[in-house]
């Protein structure tokens, strides 16, 4: 009896426990909808031009069986297709293996983490979760979808959870490019230059005014007369060049004009000089007063004068804006080298409200003005002449005039053109390869920055420029600890570019307390206000971004982001339009936009971001 009783006991028991791991199961599927799950930012967002997906789970009291293992795997899904995450495996605790381990009697919680590329269109894709529980002495460690471990254990597939909906692209606004470092110019326009004499004229005026006060600062009028003793102690010059230029504001066709008009003022003080210089040069050589006139004329027909109407002279604009004090001087320059449309650009120049004021006493005055240049020897080819010869043959242009005309030129494509050609005709020049290297650093072109930065180091190896471009070479490629490196070497070295390209590795990296302290005393700039707004400071954001020297689509937009995330409807919708006005492409980054969720469905929302083609 007792041995049959055993018999039919141990079967039974098997039963049992078969039946209680489905009941606990069973349980942990019906409870599920207990467990908490919460994205971390909410929804989630990129970084560094991905997407990080970041959540926790919180499991209550005597929910997590023993003996159970849970399989989690988020998967993001948006129009264009979907991503499946990287798995984790969570555990009770008497199951062997990897993965966390969840108390039933406490309780628990995990976090996950993890990241891939973002791609344009993700804005409104949306991260879930279907976790597949199971029960068995060991984790399945060699598992690496769901469905591997509904196919090969006693499972259960509970609830699919939303995680987050929608992507936070807010990081995009920041050009984290950085500041290249391009090697100092050695051409000298100015070689054969014995003399110049510069006239200064008020704004929009062509009128000669010797008593106007930048004539008498730089006593204009004692310049002009030093012209006539040049003349009368080595003889006429080779040749004279007279340029006209007006200062980049105002009517572009306007300035055109004036500049004309000056470089005529200008021509005629000359006329009177050469007039006085050549009278006294007539009665040293002995000429008889009937023949004085035809000596004159004479002289005259052997000397070469050219009269030129440069119009706006951004060329100098930029030098004497690069060599000022100017706070945020380097928001002006990068408006000039990527703002092609000369309307616009002097538009946002002047929306430079707090530094506008000394550009207009410091920097203006200087640019309104007629030069009259002597030359004994050669005369130096003009910018345009330049720019003509490197597009053609710049094989007539001698290493500095090549290095000169790419730094000038505006188009980064054309600057790269012109920096190969000099590596590969003036290989041991260093600083052929460490432009060609900062400027494909600029465009993106890591491997071919690389390829140039490689040979400028073995060339010049401590050298401030090469290092700085090293480190953006690095934080192009994702090498923030050798980035940083570089970047800190090339600061001790004497690089001054350095110093702002540090703040923008840390905002690459979501160091955002670290990247505030470098940037607390750069005041009014786009970096601080955004990472016052990624750090919460709402208020200290908008009032970065009103004192902005540039108040571009970018400063719009942002403060609109920071509007909307007060709750401030009327700001918020107010700033967008002006960010959408000034660039048409803002609409369509607005319309999925998460920071603007609240009001996607608003009319006053969708009168904003309504395309062209739907009017």
């Amino acid at each position: 009896m007792a041995i049959l009783m055993k018999k039919t006991i141990f079967p039974v028991l098997i039963v049992s426990l078969l039946l209680s791991g489905c009941s606990g199961l069973s349980s942990m599927k019906n409870k599920h909808k207990n467990v908490r799950y919460k994205a971390n930012p909410d929804p989630v967002a990129t970084m560094d031009g991905k997407v990080v997906v970041k959540f926790t789970g919180v499991f209550p009291e005597k929910y997590f069986k023993k003996k159970a293992a849970m399989f989690v795997q988020p998967v993001f899904t948006w129009d264009s297709g979907s991503v499946t995450l990287d798995p984790i495996t969570l555990k009770g605790e008497n199951v062997n293996g990897s993965g966390a381990t969840i108390n039933y009697e406490s309780g628990g919680r995990y976090t996950y983490t993890d990241r891939f590329m973002f791609r344009p269109g993700m804005e409104t894709g949306r991260v879930t979760l279907t976790p597949v529980i199971y029960s068995e002495k060991n984790v399945d460690e060699e598992a690496r979808f769901a469905d591997e471990i509904i196919d090969n254990h006693r499972s259960k597939t509970l609830s699919t959870v939303l995680i987050s909906d929608g992507v936070n692209n807010t990081t995009s606004l920041v050009d984290i490019r950085g500041t290249i470092s391009i090697a100092p110019i050695n051409y000298n326009k100015k070689q054969g230059v014995v003399e110049t004499a510069d006239i200064y004229f008020q704004n929009g005026q062509s009128n000669l005014d010797w008593g106007f006060y930048m004539n008498r600062k730089f006593n204009a009028q004692a310049n002009l007369a030093d012209l006539k003793r040049v003349m009368l102690e080595n003889g006429l010059p080779k040749q004279i060049n007279i340029t006209g230029w007006a200062s980049p504001e105002g009517e572009e066709t306007h300035n055109a004009g004036v500049s004309k008009n000056r470089a005529e003022v200008a021509a005629e003080q000359l006329r009177q000089v050469l007039d006085e210089v050549l009278t006294v040069m007539a009665k040293r050589a002995n000429i008889k007063p009937q023949d004085v006139e035809y000596y004159k004329y004479n002289q005259l027909k052997q000397l070469i004068i050219t009269t030129r109407a440069a119009g706006e002279d951004w060329v100098h604009f930029v030098v004497m804006v690069e060599e000022s004090d100017i706070q945020d001087k380097h928001a002006i320059v990068n408006i000039v080298e990527t703002q092609q449309n000369l309307i616009k650009r002097e538009q946002m120049i002047k929306n430079m409200a707090t530094v506008y004021g000394q550009l207009n006493s410091d920097i203006f005055p200087n640019l309104r003005r007629a030069q009259i240049a002597l030359y004994y020897s050669e005369a130096r080819k003009s910018d345009p002449e330049l720019a003509k010869q490197a597009s053609l043959n710049p094989a007539k242009l001698s290493f500095d005039e090549l290095m000169y005309t790419a730094y000038i030129n505006y188009s980064y494509p054309t600057k790269m053109k012109y920096y190969k050609w000099a590596t590969e005709n003036h290989s041991a020049e260093w600083a052929a390869w460490n432009n060609a290297g900062a400027v494909a650093c600029h465009m993106g072109d890591y491997a071919e920055a690389e390829r140039y930065l490689n040979v400028a180091k073995e060339l010049n190896p401590h050298n401030p420029d090469i290092l700085n471009n090293w480190g953006l070479l690095c934080m192009g490629k994702e090498d923030y600890l050798l980035a940083k490196q570089y970047f800190e070497e090339a600061e001790r070295q004497g690089s001054t570019d350095a110093a702002y390209n540090l703040p923008i590795l840390n905002l690459k990296r979501g160091n955002y307390t670290e990247a505030l302290e470098q940037l607390k005393d750069k005041s009014c700039s786009f970096n601080l206000a955004y990472v016052q707004l990624m750090n919460d400071d709402l208020s200290a954001c908008i009032r970065t971004l009103d004192c902005c020297l540039d108040q571009d689509e970018r400063v719009n937009y942002l403060r609109a982001v920071a509007f909307a995330r007060q709750g401030d409807k009327e700001n918020a919708l107010k700033n967008l339009k002006a960010a959408v006005d000034q660039e048409y492409e803002l609409k369509k980054k607005a319309r999925t936009d998460v920071e603007f969720r609240q009001y996607w469905d608003t009319e006053e929302f969708q009168l904003i971001v309504k395309l062209w083609k739907e009017e």
